[in-house]
C-alpha cells in the first residue's frame, strides 16, 4: 500500500512540473543566491532646513475698548465694559472697518452736564480754601491746651476738605477730556455701539491695531529648538498666499495639556499683513528653527548608526554596497547635511526595492522552480520513500 501511495505522489508532482514547464517555466536544479535591487540617491549640493509646524488663530497685536468718561482699556480675552456715566452723543466720525491713526477723533459727547458740575466744584473749592485759611487763623490764635486741640482738629478737617475739593475739580476737568473719544493706536475700527443724538453708557467703540499675530501651541519636543526672532511663514487659506513673520514670544510655562501632550503657547508677529486679513482667521505657521545653505546633502534615510557615529552605504562600480563613515551637520526628518566622508555625485543606498533569485551551476539545498506563477520548492531535490 505504501508503495502505491508513493507512486501516486510521484505522478502528481511530475504532472505538476510538466504543466509548469508547458507554461514557460524553468527548472534550475543548481544552487540559488539572492540578488538585491537597491533604492539609491545622489549626494548633491543644496539647503537643509529644520522646521516646526503649528496651527493658530489670527489676532490683532493690540485692541482697545473706548467709552465716554473713561480711559481706553486694552482688550485681552474678552471686551471689557468701558465708560463712566451716561452721555449724550453729539457726533460719530467713524464706521466699522475704517482705518484710523493714533490721535484721530472718533466720537464726541455733550459736556453741558459736566460743565455745570465743574462750575459748582470750582465754587466749592474756593469755599474750601477760605475755610482752610480761617481754620489756620483760629489755630494760630488759640491759647490753652483744649482750645489748641480743638483748633487743630478744625484745621486738619479744613485741609482735607480743600484737598477733596481740588480732586473733584480735577476729576471733572478730566471728564471734559474724556467726552471726546480719540484713537489710542493706528488701527481699524472693529465696533461702533453709539449713534449721534442718543445716550451712551459703557463701551462705545472698539479698535484693533493694523498689525497681527498668531498664537499656536507647540509641543514640548519642538519648543526647545525655538527662540525669539526666528523666521516664520504663515499660510491663511481664507485669503490665499503666505505672510512672513517672526517669533515674538514663547510662553515660559506650559499651557493646558491635551490628550496628555504638553505644549507651550508660541506667538508669531506678522509683517506686511494684507488688507484682507481679519482677526479670527485660521493660520498655519511654519517656523524655521535651523538651516544650512549650499551644503552637501543626502536623504536622511540613507544614514545608519547614531548621533556621533554615522555611516552610509555607497554603491560601488560592481553594484555592491560599500560602508563608509561620514560626519554630519544638520539632520532633519528628510535631509542630512554631510560635512565629510562623501563627495558630490556619489550614489548612496537609501533602502531595498526587492530581491530576485540568481542561479548557479549546482547546489545541495532546496531546488526552486520559478515561472510566471511562482515557484515550487522540492527539499533535497527528490522524494523520500516511506
Amino acid at each position: 500500500m505504501k508503495l502505491k501511495l508513493s507512486a501516486i505522489v510521484v505522478l502528481l508532482v511530475a504532472g505538476g512540473v510538466a504543466v509548469f514547464l508547458s507554461l514557460g517555466g524553468s527548472l534550475p536544479f543548481g544552487g540559488t543566491t539572492a540578488a538585491t535591487d537597491y533604492l539609491t540617491a545622489t549626494a548633491t549640493t543644496g539647503d537643509v532646513t529644520d522646521e516646526v509646524a503649528a496651527t493658530g488663530t489670527i489676532a490683532a497685536t493690540e485692541a482697545y475698548a473706548l467709552g465716554f468718561g473713561a480711559t481706553p482699556q486694552q482688550i485681552t480675552d474678552t471686551t471689557p465694559n468701558v465708560g463712566s456715566g451716561t452721555w449724550t452723543v453729539t457726533g460719530v466720525s467713524v464706521s466699522v472697518g475704517q482705518a484710523v491713526k493714533a490721535g484721530d477723533v472718533l466720537a464726541t459727547a455733550s459736556t453741558a452736564d459736566v460743565n455745570r458740575q465743574l462750575v459748582m466744584a470750582r465754587s466749592s473749592l474756593e469755599g474750601a480754601r477760605l475755610q482752610e485759611k480761617l481754620a489756620r487763623a483760629t489755630l494760630d490764635d488759640a491759647s490753652g491746651t483744649e482750645a489748641t486741640r480743638q483748633a487743630k482738629i478744625g484745621y486738619y478737617s479744613a485741609v482735607n476738605g480743600r484737598r477733596q475739593a481740588e480732586q473733584d475739580v480735577a476729576d471733572l476737568e478730566a471728564q471734559l477730556d474724556l467726552a471726546t473719544l480719540v484713537a489710542p493706536i493706528d488701527g481699524t475700527v472693529t465696533a461702533v455701539n453709539i449713534a449721534a443724538g442718543l445716550e451712551a453708557a459703557g463701551t462705545a467703540i472698539t479698535i484693533a491695531s493694523a498689525t497681527y499675530e498668531v498664537t499656536a501651541d507647540v509641543v514640548e519636543s519642538d519648543v526647545s529648538a525655538m527662540s525669539v526672532g526666528q523666521e516664520a511663514t504663515i499660510a491663511v487659506d481664507a485669503i490665499g498666499g503666505t505672510i512672513q513673520g517672526t517669533v515674538s514670544a514663547i510662553a515660559p510655562a506650559a499651557g493646558d495639556a491635551s490628550s496628555g501632550v504638553v505644549s507651550f503657547p508660541v506667538t508669531v508677529t506678522l509683517t506686511g499683513a494684507p488688507s484682507a486679513l481679519r482677526a479670527g482667521m485660521t493660520a498655519d505657521i511654519t517656523i524655521v528653527t535651523a538651516s544650512a545653505t549650499d551644503v552637501l546633502t543626502i536623504p536622511a534615510e540613507a544614514l545608519r548608526g547614531t548621533a556621533g557615529s554615522y555611516r552610509v552605504q555607497v554603491l560601488g562600480a560592481d553594484g555592491e554596497p560599500v560602508t563608509r563613515d561620514v560626519t554630519v551637520g544638520l539632520v532633519t526628518n528628510t535631509t542630512a547635511e554631510i560635512q565629510s566622508g562623501l563627495t558630490e555625485g556619489e550614489t548612496v543606498i537609501t533602502g531595498t526595492a526587492s530581491s530576485r533569485l540568481a542561479t548557479s551551476g549546482s547546489g545541495t539545498g532546496a531546488t526552486t522552480i520559478r515561472g510566471t506563477g511562482g515557484g515550487i520548492a522540492i527539499p533535497g531535490g527528490g522524494f523520500e520513500r516511506p
